[in-house]
């Protein structure tokens, strides 16, 4: 494996770094210190683990910043007095909470509240945000995945927003904080009115429609040529309205959103053994992506690891 992280998409010259290191160990000290009870254990040779780990506060809130290199298997509890918002930014992690499983992808957020029950595993490099968030501002029994919807979309906006202040040393990193709680309470609150009450305005029922029904005609043709105006047409409606509802319910364009899909695909093309004889060039053709290196780094950026790495036996890592 190539000694590397993941060139990074946040850095800030407030935030303090606390641990630069090849020592899986030390990592562990340093979040069982910040995050809490850490029992995670690594999957990949120790001699290829690389960690960078840098810290932040503004009010009541910290935020992570953490790097690595080197699969992981994740085992935690989420202790009494403090509860994470999770915000992947390069690669992924599956992680079954309290039973549940839950993949977390760059865009998205998990929501860990104190005595939740954490295990999965990680891609091999990783980049994302840990904001620790004071236990008595959580007061339902929301979901863990913070994923589509506006609501959700608020949220992780709202977060990505106050660690972006606290890390450039902003003069209103405190009241990006206190906004942030406030987006945390009333994205608890439409949560748990949603799931008590499934009538929706029409329009956002539509707009939800619109997404799914194009995601579906998306993922049955991959592999073909398609641009914009192809969806719009192939759903029925302009492409103005089109790109309103994936910025609203997805917070990105519906050709980022054909991209992901096309990583996906060339991901569990990666990982078929039926497809051993075809090369990764073959297989991202057939993904409907540009056979290049520019894909590559996307793949790269998107899963946490290189196509090559993805073809590798676990085992071997």
């Amino acid at each position: 494996m190539k000694d590397a992280l993941l060139a990074p998409l946040f850095s800030g010259p407030a935030l303090t770094p606390v641990l630069d290191s090849h020592d899986f160990d030390q990592w562990r000290l340093v979040i069982e210190g910040t995050l809490g009870d850490h029992r995670s254990t690594l999957r990949s040779p120790s001699s290829s683990f690389r960690t960078r780990v840098a810290i932040g506060q503004a009010g009541p809130l910290q935020v992570v910043h953490l790097q690595g290199q080197g699969q992981m298997e994740l085992q935690r509890i989420q202790e009494a007095d403090k509860a994470v918002l999770w915000l992947p930014l390069q690669g992924w992690s599956q992680e079954r909470i309290n039973g549940r499983w839950e993949t977390a992808e760059p865009g998205e957020a998990l929501l860990m509240r104190p005595g939740d029950g954490l295990e999965g595993i990680t891609s091999l490099r990783m980049e994302g945000l840990s904001i620790v968030l004071p236990p008595d501002q959580l007061e339902f029994n929301s979901p863990a995945r913070i994923g589509a919807g506006r609501h959700n979309r608020a949220l992780v906006k709202a977060a990505l927003g106050f660690a972006e202040a606290v890390a450039m040393g902003r003069a209103g990193a405190e009241h990006a904080a206190l906004e942030l709680l406030d987006v945390l309470q009333s994205w608890e609150l439409q949560t748990s009115l949603l799931q008590g009450q499934p009538r929706e305005r029409i329009t956002a029922v539509r707009r939800r429609a619109y997404v799914e029904q194009t995601r579906q005609w998306m993922d049955l043709h991959l592999h073909e040529a398609i641009d914009i105006r192809r969806i719009a047409t192939a759903m029925g409606v302009s492409t103005r309205t089109l790109q309103y509802a994936f910025l609203d319910d997805r917070g990105h364009s519906p050709m980022a959103e054909l991209k992901r899909l096309r990583l996906r695909r060339l991901r569990q093309l990666l990982l078929d053994p039926e497809q051993r004889q075809h090369s990764t060039a073959e297989l991202m053709v057939r993904a409907g992506l540009l056979a290049c290196g520019a894909t590559a780094a996307d793949y790269r950026r998107y899963c946490g690891e290189s196509p090559r790495e993805t073809r590798q036996p676990s085992q071997n890592r």
